[in-house]
């Protein structure tokens, strides 16, 4: 059976410190777009920074070319969003001599993880403690697709859910199947794939843009754990619908 690395978004502890971190970054998170505003494809709109401001990036020091793959493959999204970037290095002795937030997004690294990830949403990174990685990556840098990785987090990161997810994805799953590869493919459990590769149920909390099965924060899906003729290679670039989704979040 193909193996792939599947991500699973960070969820924060506390989930009213998760609000409040929101709508005190922007305050229109905490109500719906009344305004017909499509803010993204599929997922909580409570968790968007705040369009124009500058989000620090603190990347842990791991070696020679773990800063440079962060940074290129994050400011893949820079021209289509209203933010800036900054970029910094700190030793990890460094970083925990510090109480304060050094970092609005903090990314570690974790061998084990080799070519995968995984990142809290959006504003949930300002959540829980200031020493605590809002973003986990592997160490695998000479894969081909490790840069596809860091674009994927980093989508996450600026409050992107997975687009397989969507209500009008219509994938025909064999679940049983789906959830025996998960488990082997990345050790997800069975509420891990329900939470985080079926399709989430359409609710008022959400704001949606039509299913695109090209973005970039789509699951690769073979063919072997569907019902019938139905598969997606993996997306490796930010797509058109990627593009004008994230434009609207961030105008």
């Amino acid at each position: 059976m193909n193996q792939y690395n599947y991500c699973k978004p960070l969820t924060p502890a506390d989930p009213l410190a998760s609000y409040y971190a929101a709508i005190n970054e922007r305050p229109d998170n905490k109500a719906n777009s009344s305004g017909g505003r499509n803010k993204r494809s599929v997922g909580e709109h409570t968790k968007y920074w705040r369009p124009g401001r500058t989000l620090k990036i603190l990347v842990y020091r791991y070696n020679e070319q773990s800063f440079e793959v962060v940074k290129n493959g994050a400011n893949k999204w820079l021209p289509y969003i209203n933010l800036n970037f900054e970029f910094i290095e700190i030793d990890e002795e460094d970083i925990y001599d510090s109480d304060d937030f050094l970092g609005d997004i903090r990314v570690n690294f974790q061998p084990l993880l080799k070519n995968g990830g995984s990142s809290q949403l959006g504003t949930d990174a300002m959540t829980g403690s200031p020493h605590t990685p809002s973003m986990v990556l592997g160490t695998d840098f000479a894969s081909p697709n490790y840069e596809y990785v860091v674009i994927h987090e980093f989508g996450h990161a600026l409050g992107l859910n997975h687009e397989h997810q969507h209500p009008e994805a219509a994938i025909p799953w064999d679940r049983e199947k789906t959830y025996a590869h998960m488990e082997i493919a990345s050790n997800l459990s069975r509420a891990d794939v329900d939470a985080n590769v079926f399709p989430l149920e359409r609710t008022t909390n959400r704001t949606y843009t039509p299913y695109d099965r090209h973005s970039v924060m789509h699951y690769q899906v073979l063919n072997e754990l569907t019902v019938g003729d139905w598969h997606q290679p993996k997306n490796l670039h930010i797509s058109e619908g990627d593009i004008s989704a994230i434009r609207a979040i961030y105008p």
